[in-house]
C-alpha cells in the first residue's frame, strides 16, 4: 500500500469535516459527545502553526491529520498531533503508521499527543509509532483520563 500525507488545501476542508465527524463520533465512549462541534477547524487554514494534512493510500483518501503546536503537558513543544483519523477498513495493514510516521517527520523537535488511557488501540499504536519513526526520549504522562505521549524528533 503507498502512503502519502499531504497539506490539504482549504478546498478539501468539506472533505476533512465530514472525516473529523465520523472520528469524533468514534470517539464517544471516550467522552467526546459533539461531533457536529468541532470550534478549531478553521483554524488550521488561517494560522502559520497549525497544518491539516490528508492521508492517502493508494491514491484515495484514507483519514486526516490536524498538527499544530499547542503543548497538552504545559512543556514546550514544536508539535502536536490535535487529531489523527484513518479509516476503519485501513486499520491494522500499515496506513496509520506510515502516515503518523510521515507527519512526525514535518517538523524536527519535541511532539506531543494524547489519548485516552481505556483506548487499547491507541495505547497499543503511539508509542510504537513514536519509537519507530524515529523519536527519542519518548515520555508518558497521565491526566485525568489522558495519557500524553511525549517525545523528541530529529533529522
Amino acid at each position: 500500500m503507498d502512503v502519502r500525507l499531504r497539506l490539504a488545501p482549504l478546498e478539501e476542508k468539506r472533505e476533512i469535516a465530514a472525516l473529523l465527524r465520523r472520528y469524533l463520533v468514534e470517539l464517544g465512549p471516550w467522552g467526546y459527545d459533539e461531533p457536529d462541534n468541532y470550534p478549531f477547524l478553521d483554524s488550521y487554514w488561517r494560522e502559520p502553526r497549525r497544518s491539516p494534512y490528508v492521508i492517502e493510500a493508494d491514491g484515495a483518501a484514507a483519514g486526516f491529520t490536524l498538527v499544530n503546536a499547542i503543548s497538552i503537558s504545559g512543556y514546550p513543544v514544536d508539535a502536536s498531533i490535535a487529531e489523527f483519523y484513518v479509516l476503519p477498513h485501513l486499520r491494522r495493514g500499515g496506513c496509520g503508521g506510515a502516515a503518523a510516521r510521515q507527519a512526525f517527520r514535518t517538523r524536527i523537535g519535541w511532539w506531543e499527543l494524547s489519548f485516552h488511557r481505556d483506548n487499547a488501540a491507541a495505547r497499543a499504536f503511539w508509542p510504537t509509532t513514536a519509537e519507530r519513526a524515529g523519536g527519542k526520549r519518548i515520555q508518558f504522562f497521565d491526566v485525568g483520563e489522558s495519557r500524553i505521549l511525549r517525545f523528541r524528533m530529529t533529522r
